[in-house]
């Protein structure tokens, strides 16, 4: 039997173990990509390294399924606010790129979906503090949330200094977290974006393709399961980078020109598959510590593929099909993750950047123009259109004209446990109904002479029982 054909039939035998568990993903990708489905032709369809996308094998079939946006940079504009104190809340660069995405711990398939204020995200670039009293760094994983301290404030599941802890390095070494998992039996799994030198074990190069943990048992943690400590050098390498290398070549596994990879580079993403086998992972202690399979990238895997620790390395199996092509087989072109390919003959750009499993309700909104200069003259209604992607057949926009600052956002409950659990009030009034279908577009509103402030829209879209609101997302008049 020759190799492929061998490669074929563990994918199949591995697809069996898949069935079994949640296959869905949140996920964002390293280059700008268009999403396989056109997303109705909004601006939707536009993916950006600095959004969240869904990637839901289990809310279509295997003909209709595309990656789609999620979390827009315009919702998280309205969610942190002018947080770099320009007067603007668009801020196309906010965050660089999401390098890490991690599902809060009490967000688990059995609790319900996830929502994008539970989901914590690391950035490549720091988030301005104009807002925030807590800093957001690359070296931290947080959200963005509502506290006593008002709208756009950072929550942490971990913070630089606690990471340098567990790695025996200084408080304030600035670090950059590339990947992240947790699991309370288990403990906290990630990797860095560069080369670092640590005292673990008596000296160790920590290079940017390991895979690190901080077990359980050096974890403590706040009531909500964040991480309140850790314990110093407690950080163990569970698999070095050449490890790593290894697997991605025993996966055999094509990029996005169809060339067999042989080397990792840097390790992208994680998540933890609680179905698949767990190993021991020797340390400089001798004492071996447990690690569950992992789903994992690396940055040479453009086109968009996923890969498994299960039988030293394997292509990650899905209900539609491996989420990347087998050496022998061509590129790896995109729609095994939702994502449209540039061309014929060759794949999408990108290496998947972060996933985190969930399973997410998909309402979002997206502004055409999301700053319109239009001082002092004004704009008639129609400047710009707001475009909207919904599981909903039926939807009502709310608008609400606000001066330079948002007012605060509260919880919709009882209403809205699937969607974005809060609604931005409290001037809101009906601006366009009814909205039929997946995808669409309303106007702007009319904005007259002498007006310079913010125009925040959100949809409501109507389910069994209940209501569920989409991302918000603020327009900048100026």
């Amino acid at each position: 039997m020759n190799t492929l054909a061998i490669r074929l039939l563990t994918t199949a035998a591995l697809a069996t173990v898949a069935s079994a568990q949640n296959p869905d993903f949140l996920a964002t990708f390293s280059q700008p990509e268009r999403t396989l489905s056109g997303s109705g032709g909004t601006v939707l369809q536009g993916l950006f390294p600095n959004e969240i996308v869904q990637v839901s094998w289990s809310t279509s079939t295997c003909t209709t399924f595309s990656a789609e946006k999620w979390s827009p940079r315009t919702a998280f504009h309205t969610m942190a606010g002018d947080e770099n104190g320009d007067g603007t809340y668009w801020n196309p660069t906010i965050f660089g790129a999401i390098d890490a995405l991690l599902t809060g711990p009490a967000v688990t398939t059995a609790a319900g979906p996830a929502n994008q204020r539970t989901v914590f995200f690391s950035p490549s670039v720091p988030m301005g503090i104009n807002v925030s009293a807590a800093p957001l760094r690359p070296g931290d994983v947080g959200r963005i949330i509502r506290n006593g301290a008002g709208d756009g404030q950072v929550q942490h599941f971990i913070r630089q200094e606690q990471i340098n802890l567990a790695l025996g390095l200084p408080l304030a070494t600035p670090i950059d977290v590339d990947a992240i998992a947790f699991q309370q039996n288990y403990g906290v799994f990630f990797s860095l974006d560069a080369d670092i030198f640590t005292p673990l074990c008596g000296g160790t190069l920590v290079r940017d393709g390991d895979i690190l943990c901080i077990p359980g048992g050096a974890l403590a943690y706040t009531p909500d399961l964040r991480i309140a400590g850790t314990a110093g050098l407690s950080a163990v390498v569970v698999y070095t980078e050449a490890q790593v290398d290894a697997m991605v070549v025993n996966a055999g596994i094509a990029n996005r020109l169809g060339v067999c990879i042989n080397s990792a580079i840097d390790t992208e993403a994680l998540e933890i598959d609680l179905f698949g086998p767990v190993v021991g992972a020797p340390t400089c202690t001798g004492i071996a510590i447990p690690v569950p399979t992992l789903i994992f990238s690396t940055e040479t895997m453009t086109g968009a593929s996923l890969l498994t620790t299960i039988g030293g390395g394997n292509i990650l199996p899905r209900p539609c099909g491996p989420v990347g092509s087998p050496c022998g087989t061509g590129p790896t072109f995109g729609p095994q993750i939702g994502l449209r390919p540039p061309a014929a003959a060759f794949g999408v750009q990108s290496y998947v950047n972060a996933i985190a499993t969930a399973r997410v309700c998909h309402h979002v909104l997206e502004a055409q123009q999301p700053v319109l200069n239009v001082f002092p003259l004004g704009a008639p209604a129609g400047a710009t259109q707001i475009d909207y992607g919904s599981q909903f057949g039926f939807n009502m926009a709310l608008i609400e004209i606000v001066p330079p600052v948002v007012p605060a956002s509260f919880p919709a409950f009882p209403f809205s446990q699937l969607c974005f659990p809060d609604l931005y009030a409290p001037s809101v009034f009906v601006h366009a109904f009814p909205l039929f279908g997946t995808w669409g577009s309303f106007p702007m509103v009319a904005i007259p002479p002498g007006f310079a402030g913010k125009v925040l829209f959100q949809s409501v879209g109507f389910g069994p029982g209940t209501f569920e609101l989409s991302t918000p997302v603020v327009i900048d008049v100026q």
